[in-house]
């Protein structure tokens, strides 16, 4: 039963947890002004709220997970009379003490560090503090207001809690019944705040979805940063030294000049539909997983056609950072998760918005799904649409979210009420397992001889006819780019084989309603090339960053697509797909795909195709020196 002790006590663990956040407040505040040189002022203000909202929730889920031990031993401390309650609060006093100041300890290293390694720590810590042990002397010298800072913080806490202790040695014993009261309601207070009140658990990443990539880390803390690490290891990118800097500028560049004329941009709305597990094999005439889809089969017919595209990622959340943020994933977390989240780079977003665009993003799942909240705030994107919007759970399909054509439907009518010229993308979801098609649909598309996938595919081809059918007579249809990709291939049956090379490869087209002229390049695409070949289209004049590059540049020749299948990193051209073993350092296979689809025959050790292995090691090395640097630097710009 609750009662007026039970929440008393209840009230003096929320005192306990209020007390701290100052601490952490005072040092949010040191942090920002130690490093203002890093930081926009601008963007500062503009994220403020968001900021202090944000810090406010990591602060306090930061001080609840260190403190846990602290508080259950003063819970215990209530049960026990006399000497026993004095010999449990010492230890939870000296247990609070030592922990908080190492809790302190972190975010006051963070404030001199983060000018180096550009984030909040991770456990990647632990050996640059043991690897500095012995420039200790010259660390104290550069940084005593720090430790001076902390020796401060450290006094006045260790006052605070002797203060705060006190009052448990005066505090009425309680019974079993009275505890369990008391402890229910501290435990479901403390798991809601660690949790967080959003979609999800609160991570490092949840601020990205009001807080902008560059103010990332001071809505987050240093504790939190540190713990979520060791959850969820992500190995730490080594510095890369193949090749020169000189020489790697001249094998790729992740930031360049796009030629178009110079405010001359062509201003069409660009709408890019990313299909849920598209497989090329569906598209493939001949194909045993060929699917009915005659919509597409005819808007292919009047599109550019890419027969030999490769997706960089190979999960939803790898796919769309490759196609919208132009990085391949060479890293095993989701980019937008990692460490290094803040990455400076020349988003796709802002890149429109300077133009006068708006920027939309639609997918019919839950807000936030896989994080795509988040990563739409990274790289720009201002507008988000998902199941919530739509309001309307008629058409939800009990897995993912609502239906692919009701949410298309949805989506024109949303375009219609913004201004033109407008970005967006709409992320699919009906051909994701398990596949479900709509209850009225489920006899239409049924057809003999084809899998749960191939029926999934049929039903969205329909959905995009009726998309097509509804927006074809609107005042921008014409005007518009539509560009297709799969987020990644799924095997279109359980009995689909994975292959290193074809187990990558999906649809790539572009089509042009004012231009509806039918076209089939054979030549290597990736998902990292499709917004330079946008941009390249619309005679775009200005920075990009990225590793993809336009599929209308004539003067690149050698093309070719990278990317990670099972922590192999590959690069795949026309005839050859290698596969290097990044930490060993050594080329695990060489196959000439072309001639060998099986890829029963390992060229690796062939002398005949020395020069080709060699030449795409080289290759792929490039793109993870590249790769790793850059984001150690957290910039893809040349500096």
């Amino acid at each position: 039963m609750l009662s007026v002790r039970n929440v008393f006590i209840f009230f003096k663990f929320l005192v306990f947890i209020a007390a701290l956040l100052p601490f952490y407040f005072l040092l949010k505040v040191i942090f920002f002004f130690w490093n203002s040189s890093l930081f926009s002022l601008l963007n500062v203000k503009r994220d403020l709220w968001d900021i202090l909202i944000f810090s406010f929730q990591t602060d306090i889920a930061s001080i609840i997970l260190i403190n846990f031990i602290v508080i259950f031993l003063m819970m215990g401390a209530i049960l026990q009379p006399g000497r026993k309650r004095v010999i449990f609060l010492k230890i939870a006093y000296w247990w609070a003490i030592v922990i908080n100041s190492l809790g302190f300890a972190l975010n006051i290293i963070d404030i001199g560090y983060f000018k180096f390694n550009k984030e909040r720590s991770t456990t990647g810590l632990l050996s640059v503090f043991t690897g500095s042990l012995s420039s200790a002397r010259s660390i104290i010298s550069i940084y005593w207001p720090l430790f001076i800072l902390f020796l401060i913080v450290a006094i006045l806490l260790a006052l605070l809690l002797k203060s705060f202790f006190k009052t448990f040695l005066i505090t009425n014993q309680l019974n079993i019944k009275q505890e369990f009261v008391s402890g229910l309601l501290t435990v479901s207070f403390l798991f809601i705040m660690v949790r967080g009140w959003h979609n999800g658990l609160l991570i490092p990443a949840t601020p990205l979805l009001k807080v902008s990539p560059a103010n990332l880390p001071l809505a987050q803390n240093s504790i939190h940063n540190f713990l979520y690490s060791i959850v969820r290891t992500q190995n730490q990118l080594q510095k890369k030294d193949y090749f020169t800097p000189q020489q790697i500028s001249a094998i790729l560049t992740t930031d360049r000049v796009m030629g178009g004329e110079a405010n001359k941009m062509i201003k069409k709305n660009v709408i890019i539909f990313i299909l849920e597990s598209f497989s090329r094999d569906y598209f493939q005439p001949g194909n045993p997983y060929r699917a009915i889809t005659p919509f597409f089969d005819s808007l292919m017919s009047s599109s550019t056609y890419y027969p030999n595209a490769f997706a960089n990622g190979a999960t939803s959340n790898q796919g769309i950072v490759s196609i919208l943020a132009g990085l391949p994933p060479f890293i095993d977390e989701p980019f937008y998760y990692s460490t290094y989240a803040n990455t400076k780079m020349e988003t796709i977003g802002d890149i429109f918005k300077k133009k006068g665009y708006n920027t939309n993003f639609f997918m019919g799942a839950g807000e936030d799904h896989f994080g795509f909240g988040k990563f739409c705030k990274m790289i720009g994107i201002d507008h988000y649409y998902g199941r919530k919007a739509f309001n309307d759970d008629r058409y939800y399909d009990g897995n993912w979210g609502i239906f692919d054509e009701p949410f298309l439907q949805f989506g024109i009518r949303e375009l219609n009420k913004r201004s033109t010229p407008f970005f967006s993308v709409f992320f699919t979801i009906s051909s994701h397992p398990p596949f479900t098609i709509p209850e009225k649909y489920k006899l239409k598309f049924n057809y003999p001889g084809q899998s749960p996938a191939q029926h999934s595919i049929s039903y969205v081809d329909y959905a995009f006819r009726q998309f097509f059918d509804s927006c074809k007579n609107t005042s921008w249809f014409k005007n518009t780019l539509f560009v297709f990709s799969a987020d990644h291939w799924l095997g279109p049956d359980d009995g689909a084989i994975w292959s290193p090379v074809f187990s990558s490869a999906i649809p790539i087209f572009i089509f042009d309603p004012a231009n509806p002229v039918g076209k089939v390049d054979s030549i290597i695409a990736g998902q990292v090339d499709i917004i330079p070949t946008v941009l390249d289209k619309l005679n775009y004049s200005g920075q990009y960053t990225g590793f993809g590059r336009s599929l209308l540049d004539p003067t690149f020749t050698n093309r070719y697509v990278v990317n990670r299948m099972n922590s192999i990193h590959q690069v795949i051209t026309d005839r050859f797909v290698l596969g290097y073993n990044e930490p060993l350092e050594k080329v695990e296979y060489l196959y000439s795909y072309s001639g060998d689809p099986e890829l029963k025959r390992n060229l690796a050790d062939d002398p005949e195709y020395r020069g080709e292995k060699e030449a795409l090691e080289r290759t792929i090395r490039a793109n993870i020196q590249q790769y790793n640097n850059r984001l150690l630097k957290r910039s893809l710009y040349n500096e």
